[in-house]
């Protein structure tokens, strides 16, 4: 059984910069979950809607064996959870507040064949506890961390005239807010996908819009009328 701790603020952020991007459409079952795939120093929670895609790193402070004591030995296990199930996880174990001379506020997370569970283990005492059902795995879900590896690699390519989607651009808030960072878009040869950077734990992906013939032209007229109120205003401005 799969036994690790993680601070509770470190796993939120990883958490509530991610779950936005998964995906909710039932006719798509392999990709309606959140992917936690625990390595030795690092959980990578990683989602996606074929649109948009995150992924976030999130610190293991230990590794525990069976007698909950700390242990050299590495779980290194894939956790798939159900999107409502992490939105269940933020509900319940909130963001404590910093300050500084208290002790870190830690979580648990075991699991098992069938279950997760999520346990406040910050006292000498544990508080609260969460058991989830884990999803059974999908091969389907598809290999985002190598995708993001490929983007982050790739040559960076100047972005000239590029659309996206306003409300797929929104999700990226998230991480903004988590990490408190701005964030970095990058385009490279790596493909339409745009790559966009916040701090040293969350990077995301963004499709385009594809832009059509008549969508172009519009484009262009329209910039094209901004351009002809500005040279306007100017005139006026220089008459005066």
């Amino acid at each position: 059984m799969t036994s690790i701790l993680v601070s509770t603020n470190d796993l939120r952020a990883g958490l509530v910069s991610t779950v936005v991007h998964a995906c909710t459409d039932g006719e798509l079952p392999a990709m309606c979950r959140v992917r936690l795939d625990i390595g030795r120093e690092n959980v990578t929670i990683t989602t996606t809607d074929r649109f948009t895609a995150g992924l976030a790193i999130v610190s293991v402070f230990a590794h525990l064996d069976t007698d909950r004591e700390e242990t050299d030995l590495a779980w290194i296990d894939v956790i798939d959870l159900a999107v409502d199930d992490v939105q269940k996880i933020l509900s319940i174990f909130k963001a404590p507040k910093d300050r500084g001379d208290e002790p870190q506020y830690l979580l648990r997370i075991d699991a098992d064949d069938k279950h997760v569970t999520v346990t406040d283990s910050s006292g000498m005492i544990d508080g609260r506890a969460l058991k989830l059902p884990r999803l059974p795995a999908d091969e389907s879900f598809p290999n985002l961390e190598a995708m993001f590896a490929r983007h982050h690699r790739a040559v960076p390519v100047l972005i000239e005239d590029l659309a996206v989607g306003g409300s797929f651009l929104a999700r990226f808030k998230a991480a903004s807010s988590c990490y408190r960072e701005a964030l970095v878009v990058e385009s490279t040869k790596a493909g339409r996908g745009l790559l966009i950077r916040c701090g040293e734990s969350f990077l995301g992906l963004l499709m385009p819009v594809t832009v059509d013939e008549d969508t172009d032209r519009r484009l262009r007229e329209w910039r094209h009328a901004w351009t002809n109120r500005f040279d306007h205003d100017n005139t006026q401005d220089d008459a005066a």
